[in-house]
Parts: structure tokens; sequence; C-alpha cells
């Protein structure tokens, strides 16, 4: 069983929040920590408390799970997510009506 890697948990978290359209200040202000420590938890230099790895899921909505150990859950709904919380307003009001009337379509038998 690999050991604990701040520079994996890092880079994980930097690409959710990129991938989010993130900046860093945004996140930081959101978790009430300082730059530089948020900075550094980024870089790998430093890992973080329970309290902060809990809120942090939530600002990013990451698994603790998938911020420590790079598994996902059971599913591939982040990646869809990820790509979902990137689209415009009028974008994402398109895709939600194309899953209501797939919704109501009959099922293949």
């Amino acid at each position: 069983m690999a050991g604990y890697d701040p520079t994996a948990v890092g880079q994980r978290i930097q690409k959710q929040r990129k991938a989010l359209g993130l900046t860093q200040q945004s996140v930081y202000e959101r978790l009430d920590t300082s730059q530089n420590h948020y900075s550094r938890i980024e870089n790998g230099h430093i890992g973080m408390s329970f309290d902060l790895l809990l809120s942090l899921c939530e600002v990013l909505d990451l698994s603790a799970d998938y911020i420590l150990t790079g598994k996902a859950e059971n599913s591939s709904c982040p990646d869809f997510v990820t790509k979902f919380q990137t689209l415009s307003p009028k974008q994402q009001d398109f895709i939600m009506k194309q899953m209501d009337a797939l919704k109501e379509m009959e099922p293949d038998k």
C-alpha cells in the first residue's frame, strides 16, 4: 500500500480547481485560510487538517478518498460533473432538458 503523497494530492486539487474555473484566491477565501497556506497545499509542500480537507471537498465537489488517494468512487460521474460545471447556464439548461427528454422515452426492450 502506497503512503500519503502530498504532491499528488496537490496536483489533484489543482486539476479540479482549474476544471471548475476557480482561482486559488476564490478557493482559499471560501476555505477561510491564507493564500500562502493554500498555495503550499496545492503545491504539495504541506498537508492539511481534517477540517480543511472536508471544506475542500465541498468547495471542489470531490470526495476525500479521491483527494487523498486518487481513487474515484465507483462511478464515472465525476468526469461528467466536472465537464457540466464548465458549461454556461444556457448550455447546462440544454443538457438538463435533453436528460429530461431521455427519461420520458420508453426503455429499449
